[in-house]
């Protein structure tokens, strides 16, 4: 908006990044999972880049003659001191300092988010991130050449664009979504507070009127307060819990898993079917073009899983509509993990394949004797329905393939099956024990994945030494560790 008032609009990533706000078009809208990337931060992100490099030039003596006057020059100057103190990679790079991102997802290399992260579904949200960027800026690009390339290089100007969209994911606030119309904004000072989810001694509160104790004001709508929430020491650092979030999701934002010292939240996955179904024992029904033989199934195949992916989901919701508890709570959420193919197809089919998981959150400590027990029932109970829903997917399938028929299963029958209401049968027990072999077949995969991790660092490193790649090893470990645990804490609940 004060662009659009400016005497001077002649600026070709101003004048590119005013119509995507105003059109809401952007390159990743027809992405189906962009998460943080929505319309504010895409184009929070675009003006970050692009005053950075203004900065640059406009502070940089072998190029600040070539610094355009306007409302850019005018802006950087006006943010200088918010933008010096962000961790872009041009003003780290102009004062000689080391990479400020080494351990965020847009910075590893391909070797490194296929070889550290595997099995992790940290390495699921790194595709994911990566694409979404790697689609944006193609589009951006011919608007930053125009105003930049003469005097920044082609490098400096990718840099840019990337640190930006890392420090927009890492340091942006999430705004309720009554005050902003995609709930993204970027507050200086503030967001150099550091993380302390199990002792935080702040709490920053937006759209407050100062010294009200409600969260959202009318005449404090474009507040932001910070409050302290106990007794703080002198020198003591201020830190704020950025929330409870999975360690795959703090490793995306912000490039690192949090330190548990007594306990915290966690989440983990558990695969919703097995790999492959032996269509002779425990299967389902397929056309012919898609099985592996007369008596196997591959359920990597999204031509397999995905219908039944999309019936339980179904069944999962219809059966909870009526819960008391949040609807955020009762959703089931699905994921997909990369994984090896199975043994049967592996001659054939040599890349990683997608497994759909059921996301189960708990509480985790470091204690033998866990006084989170309630909320581990608590998370088999909330995944239950899904996996009564599959198991009755399954046995529907199998009674399809024994008898010869193709007969569509009905939603109505998963919906009874998910809610327990099926009078017919019980399906706890299909249910339990296709959870108790899904976590077994994700711990062995995790397991596999950290063993081949260590042997693929251990032999680039022989070569080439990296301390980033070591930063981002321990960024795998620990989110793989923090899957695993809560596996063992789930498994120990059934066993």
């Amino acid at each position: 908006q004060s662009y659009k008032q400016h005497s001077q609009q002649n600026d070709a990533v101003f004048n590119m990044l005013a119509e995507m706000w105003e059109t809401g078009s952007t390159p990743v809208q027809n992405v189906r999972d962009k998460n943080q990337y929505g319309q504010r931060a895409l184009v929070l992100s675009g003006i970050v880049a692009h005053l950075q490099i203004v900065r640059y030039k406009d502070l940089s003596p072998a190029v600040t003659s070539t610094a355009k006057s306007g409302f850019a020059l005018d802006e950087s100057r006006r943010l200088g001191t918010f933008l010096d103190a962000m961790p872009l990679l041009l003003q780290h790079a102009r004062k000689g300092d080391r990479h400020p991102f080494p351990t965020h997802f847009l910075f590893w290399t391909c070797e490194e988010v296929e070889n550290l992260l595997q099995g992790t579904l940290a390495q699921t949200i790194a595709h994911r991130d990566r694409a979404i960027v790697s689609l944006t800026v193609p589009e951006w690009s011919s608007s930053f050449l125009r105003e930049h390339s003469s005097t920044v290089s082609k490098t400096d100007i990718l840099n840019a664009i990337y640190s930006s969209f890392a420090c927009v994911t890492s340091r942006s606030f999430g705004i309720p979504k009554s005050i902003d119309l995609d709930g993204k904004g970027l507050v200086p000072v503030v967001d150099m507070l550091n993380h302390d989810s199990e002792n935080p001694n702040v709490q920053w509160k937006f759209g407050v009127k100062a010294g009200h104790t409600n969260n959202v004001t009318p005449k404090g709508k474009n507040d932001f307060v910070i409050r302290t929430i106990r007794d703080v020491k002198k020198g003591e650092e201020l830190v704020a819990s950025y929330g409870w979030r999975p360690s795959w999701d703090m490793a995306s934002s912000y490039g690192f898993v949090p330190l548990m010292v007594k306990e915290r939240w966690e989440c983990s996955a558990i695969p919703l079917f097995p790999a492959v179904l032996n269509l002779d024992q425990d299967a389902m029904y397929s056309q012919p073009n898609n099985t592996l033989g007369k008596a196997n199934l591959d359920l990597l195949s999204e031509a397999n899983y995905g219908p039944l992916v999309k019936a339980v989901i179904a069944a999962v919701d219809t059966s909870t509509k009526n819960w008391s508890t949040p609807n955020q709570r009762n959703r089931i959420q699905i994921l997909s993990v990369f994984r090896p193919p199975p043994p049967e197809v592996s001659a054939t089919y040599t890349v990683l394949r997608r497994q759909p998981v059921v996301v189960v959150e708990t509480k985790i400590d470091d204690g033998m004797d866990s006084e989170n027990q309630h909320y581990h029932r608590l998370a088999i109970k909330s995944i239950l329905p899904a996996f009564r829903a599959a198991a009755a997917a399954m046995s529907h399938l199998l009674h399809n393939h024994q008898n010869g028929f193709s007969s569509p299963i009905k939603s109505s029958q998963l919906v009874l099956a998910a809610s327990s209401n099926d009078e017919s049968k019980d399906w706890d027990g299909p249910a339990l024990s296709l959870i108790r072999d899904g976590i077994h077949d994700r711990m062995k995969a995790l397991l596999h994945g950290g063993q081949d991790a260590e042997i693929w660092l251990a032999e680039v490193s022989s070569n080439n030494f990296s301390e980033d790649r070591n930063y981002r090893a321990k960024l795998s470990r620990d989110t793989r560790d923090a899957e695993l645990r809560v596996l063992e804490k789930l498994l120990s609940e059934l066993s």
